[in-house]
């Protein structure tokens, strides 16, 4: 099964688990006991150790005392630098990102987001985000009503930055956005199927056209065990004082 090619058996067997669990398993699935594993792939009992130890280290897995060792729910790189939606980024990655829930609604009553977009009239995008099925995110996205009229009875793909391209030619070119974090409400809890006060990530986004007017703000809260924020730094080159 495994070939004489100078590489540690150890990380032969890593390989062959590490396809078994893409292809076949889930988060929170239990794979087979150590002594199973040694029998299929007949290797030492040392060797599926060694092999599951280097999978528990890179976060694929995760022992539980006494209960066995299961798939670790893996946390989504999301790259800060890019203006894609969160949609066009994780498809990517091959990631299913699909909506759960969705709510409009109209706003004309006072709203600091109107501040935001200098505009008279909000419309509001409430969705509830399942990633490869599981809850993922809550996101609200404020647009101003006059650029997207009747956008809350056509908008019907999952990528809401694509619909607004395709059907209302507004592009996003830049934005502002701060990441914080916070504690799960009990409302937050349950559309994410976590604990109350368990730990979000909170983004808040400024997106502007290529003119730099505002024309859009987004919320989105994040489950934080499934989710790492990729930014990158450069060195701004200052004169000496």
């Amino acid at each position: 099964m495994f070939k004489k090619n100078g590489k540690p058996l150890y990380l032969q067997l890593k390989s062959k688990l590490l396809k078994d669990i893409k292809e076949n398993y889930k988060t929170g699935d239990l794979i087979p006991a150590e002594i199973r594993i040694e029998k299929e792939y007949k290797v030492s009992r040392i060797t599926v150790r060694k092999a599951l130890d280097e999978l528990v280290h890179e976060n694929i897995l995760i022992k539980k005392q006494g209960k066995g060792t299961f798939v670790k729910e893996q946390k989504i790189l999301y790259d800060a630098n890019s203006i894609g939606s969160l949609t066009q980024r994780l498809s990517k990655d091959n990631h299913v990102l699909k909506t759960q829930k969705i709510e409009f609604e109209i706003i004309e009553n006072e709203h600091y987001v109107k501040d935001l977009l200098k505009c008279d009239i909000l419309l509001c995008i409430k969705r509830t985000r399942l990633l490869d099925g599981i809850p993922f995110a809550l996101m609200t996205n404020y647009l101003d009503y006059t650029s997207v009229p009747l956008l809350e009875k056509n908008f019907n793909i999952e990528s809401l930055y694509t619909f607004l391209k395709d059907e209302y030619r507004i592009e996003f070119y830049n934005a502002q956005e701060t990441v914080e974090a916070k504690n799960a409400t009990q409302e937050e809890s349950e559309e994410l199927l976590i604990n109350e006060r368990d730990a979000l990530l909170s983004l808040h986004r400024l997106s502007f056209d290529k003119y730099n007017k505002e024309l859009e703000y987004s919320e989105v809260l994040i489950k934080a065990d499934m989710y790492k924020h990729k930014i990158i730094l450069s060195n701004d080159k200052m004169s000496n004082i």
